[in-house]
């Protein structure tokens, strides 16, 4: 048995402030495409266990085949009587190359579990663009390394390399089992000391920067031990309730050095070469751990082995990356058939977005997914007209499941005293949300698609969907003050003291001082952020309160921001509803949201106490790092610890019914006390483009919520396991 927890000397001023660091046909066609209300085909699985309880529906429809189309079953799939494998690796078995399939997959295999899912053939290449070789984007399609998988766009959790999970009834102890006979890409065995590495020798070793995730840590920031009990049993025990620890852990996607979520498992057996401990010709006081890193970037290192569906064959920086089958995929069909189907995966970089469009509508590309790459809602006709003429792929819609379009934060921690007091008043915040001219923007920069909003979390997932409560409070804080209103928004600023006193027809500060409101953004966003900042410094101009633009190099843009020396943050959106798993839109945690100091403060509560006290006096923008808390006295103080505080008890409750009740009490301050930040528009569309001879890619009325795409929390499309995909005919689709 080896048992480690985390030592007080492992939580540094370095790990803090690198922890606490800011994280970031026509248009008709277009328009009829957008969710416009409740998702198509929508159903209400069992909640997950941070949002409400709903009563267990029919988990599936059944087409006019009598073959199941919708959603995922929640309930593990039987293990197959008979196993099939890619005629490739069949090959390769008979010629004494690699071991038979029985000796290759796990005792019992994961049985992928949606109902959408057909038999299909093995072969063939996928040919996919990025914009970056490098882009953390890539690892979204991959969900292999993770404990246990979001299923049902995210409103359930099912197994993944563990095949099953106990939780005890105060939420302090989490018990994983795993497949027996999980083997990594090279055939080396996967055991429990995989994760032991990445704790022991990274997150606790303090040569290494790596932090304990928030996967780790319980309901009052204690961080866990973590124990393997054997080779393929793994216990996390926490000091306090930790309700919210199997969400953590299905979020995002594992094993990709911590880009895309927490480590978690990391080839032991091949990645201790790099390490001092293992290895004494490296000096341990050189900065060893930049190449250990990097070696462990699957995606990039054709030597680094792996559990997902494909591995890393070749990698030409800045030019593609080539991905081959992983023959020890640990995941089969219903059918029993070894994943994934299609051969290899070829992604190229295109930088240019124009470039890439053509490639999109010369079919050049097989296959893209939302988001990841430069398409935006004006290149929809193009790709229409493309599809119609046959030359390009087959455009989907789905549902981005953003809650804003581009956000806007407007900084509650300024430095600015005047600036931070006038927007402590609800008034004030409440005059510039009516004085956005949000239908204009939906037509402009969205093409008359999604809903209007004052800006709130994703309408996807458990939060909103479980409950009639759920979908009553969604709605309520979307209308709160998204209607356009300029005479409503001029008779409260008129009476908050916001005239114009010197006739130039701008408004000053109560004290008569110059206002003028400032819209950073970093100078390489989109056109979506870009237009938005344009049309808001138009509209707030239009009712007297003058705002420039101000585009800002992109990294003094990020650091500004963390350090509270910025007045907006405008080029993010809210894309996830799961407040205990990513509270940064609704809490002030950490730097990443809309009271960046405030936020640092809260980090420090637990991680640093010192430092805390030790600067009490000192000016909270010159503190090092800077931070804010409650004893500093600005204006929102009491109303951002209600939020802390509300936060603290929901991530202590083990009992679901209650903590969702605490997360409403949230959810409602928003509703009464905000808006804290702005959005335009939520659940506008994205595309999801398909050659015509892909199969087994969901459309969306097979999905539970009909499909979203943003979020990354939720990996997308990661949890449509595109191991599943395959080609009507492969010979056809050979590079």
């Amino acid at each position: 048995m080896v048992e480690s927890s985390m030592p007080a000397r492992v939580l540094t001023r370095r790990r803090l402030l690198r922890s606490a660091a800011v994280t970031s046909a026509g248009l008709s066609v277009l328009a009829a495409c957008s969710s416009n209300g409740s998702p198509t085909g929508a159903s209400t699985p069992t909640g997950t266990p941070g949002a409400p309880q709903p009563a267990s529906p029919k988990a599936t429809t059944t087409s006019s085949s009598g073959r199941s189309t919708k959603g995922s079953s929640r309930t593990p799939l039987p293990p197959p009587k008979t196993l099939r494998e890619s005629p490739q690796l069949a090959a390769k078995v008979k010629a004494g190359k690699l071991p038979a399939l029985h000796d290759r997959l796990p005792e019992d295999p994961y049985v992928i579990p949606h109902h959408w899912c057909t038999r299909g053939e093995y072969g063939g290449d996928l040919k996919m663009s990025m914009s970056d070789t490098g882009s953390s984007a890539m690892y979204e399609y991959n969900y292999g390394n993770s404990f246990v998988r979001y299923l049902n766009d995210g409103l359930d959790i099912g197994p993944g390399l563990a095949k099953s999970w106990q939780v005890n009834a105060d939420s302090t102890q989490f018990t994983f089992h795993f497949r027996r006979g999980l083997k990594w890409s090279d055939g080396k065995p996967w055991t429990t000391a995989d994760v032991m590495y990445w704790w022991e020798d990274m997150v606790l070793d303090p040569r290494h920067t790596a932090a304990p995730p928030d996967d780790t840590r319980d309901g009052r920031d204690a961080v866990a031990t973590v124990t393997a009990v054997d080779d393929y049993t793994l216990r996390l025990t926490f000091k306090s309730p930790a309700p919210a620890a199997v969400e953590r852990i299905a979020a995002w996607v594992n094993g990709n050095n911590g880009s895309n979520g927490a480590v978690w498992v990391v080839p032991r057996h091949y990645i201790k070469q790099f390490h001092p401990k293992y290895n004494r010709k490296i000096d341990p006081d050189s900065n060893w751990q930049v190449k250990h890193d990097q070696k462990l970037l699957w995606l990039r290192n054709p030597d680094c082995p792996t559990l997902v569906g494909w591995h890393c064959a070749e990698y030409h920086d800045g030019r593609s990356v080539v991905l081959e089958r992983n023959p020890y995929y640990y995941a089969v069909s219903a059918q029993g058939d070894q994943l994934p189907y299609i051969d290899r995966i070829q992604w190229t970089c295109t930088q240019d977005p124009q470039v890439q469009l053509l490639q999109f509508t010369t079919s050049k590309v097989d296959y893209v997914h939302g988001g990841h790459t430069a398409l935006t809602l004006a290149d929809f006709s193009t790709l229409k007209k493309a599809e119609a003429s046959g030359t390009g792929l087959h455009v989907r819609t789905w549902d981005s499941g953003s809650g804003t379009g581009s956000v806007t934060f407007l900084n509650f921690d300024s430095p600015d005293k005047k600036w931070r007091t006038l927007l402590a008043e609800q008034k004030f915040r409440l005059a510039l949300s009516h004085a956005f001219n949000r239908p204009e923007a939906r037509k402009v920069i969205y093409f008359q698609t999604g809903e209007l909003t004052t800006g709130t979390l994703s309408t996807k997932g458990p939060l909103f969907n479980a409950t009639a409560k759920g979908k009553r409070y969604y709605k309520q804080w979307r209308d709160a003050a998204d209607q356009y209103d300029p005479k409503l928004s001029a008779k409260l600023l008129d009476e908050l003291g916001v005239k114009d006193r010197d006739g130039d027809g701008m408004r000053e500060y109560p004290d008569g001082s110059k206002l003028t409101i400032r819209l950073d953004y970093p100078a390489d966003t989109s056109n979506e952020h870009k237009s938005k900042c344009i049309q808001l410094a138009r509209d707030w101009t239009a009712v007297g309160c003058k705002t420039v633009v101000n585009p800002m190099p992109p990294a003094a843009y990020g650091d500004g921001w963390g350090r509270g020396q910025l007045t907006a943050y405008t080029a993010w959106e809210s894309s996830d509803s799961n407040v205990l798993v990513y509270p940064n839109f609704v809490i002030p945690i950490q730097t990443a949201g809309w009271a960046p100091l405030t936020g640092q403060g809260y980090a420090m509560r637990l991680s640093a106490p010192d430092e805390l006290r030790k600067q009490a006096d000192v000016n909270p923008w010159k503190r090092k790092p800077p931070f804010v808390t409650k004893a500093d006295g600005l204006p929102m103080a009491d109303e951002l610890a209600r939020l802390q505080d509300t936060y603290d008890r929901a991530r202590v409750e083990p009992d679901p019914a209650k903590r969702a009740n605490i997360i409403w009490q949230i959810i409602k301050q928003h509703i009464d006390k905000g808006p804290y930040f702005l959005g335009v528009v939520c659940n506008y569309p994205q595309p999801v483009l398909t050659h015509p001879d892909l199969r087994n890619v969901p459309d969306r009325d097979q999905l539970a919520l009909g499909g979203w795409v943003n979020p990354w929390v939720t990996p997308s499309p990661a949890v449509y396991d595109p191991e599943v995909y395959y080609w009507h005919d492969p010979g056809q689709h050979e590079i």
